[in-house]
């Protein structure tokens, strides 16, 4: 794939530029992505994503859910994704090494947050 740079000035006004341009680099623009999710995927984000961890405290606040879950999303790849849900399934199910009382914190979160339950 070639990667052109864009002139700043001919991009839509209601863009969204990611920082200001460097001279010679391609112009990065946010996109939203959108994601159907299970519950089981939600918690295997949660628990199992490398760099993600939240604390209890943090598990009561809606914001931190979400944007914890939109760095997982981000993070995982889709067979990676797949794994951490069948691995959340056991969790919850208390048969993993993670606390059953944070995969539970977690799980409320999620359907909280969410609106989906195991």
């Amino acid at each position: 794939m070639i990667h052109r740079s864009a002139d700043p000035l001919s991009l839509r006004e209601d863009a969204d530029v990611f920082g200001s341009p460097d001279p010679g680099q391609p112009v990065r623009v946010e996109v939203q992505v959108r994601a159907c999710l299970t519950f089981a995927e939600l918690l295997g984000l949660l628990l199992f994503t490398p760099g993600l961890s939240m604390e209890y405290g943090e598990l009561d606040d809606d914001e931190v859910i979400r944007d914890s879950l939109h760095y997982a999303v981000l993070e995982t790849d889709l067979d990676t994704m797949e794994r951490y849900a069948y691995r959340a399934e056991f969790a919850y199910q208390g048969s993993d090494r993670v606390p059953a009382e944070y995969t539970r914190r977690v799980a409320a979160a999620i359907t909280r947050v969410y609106g989906v339950a195991a």
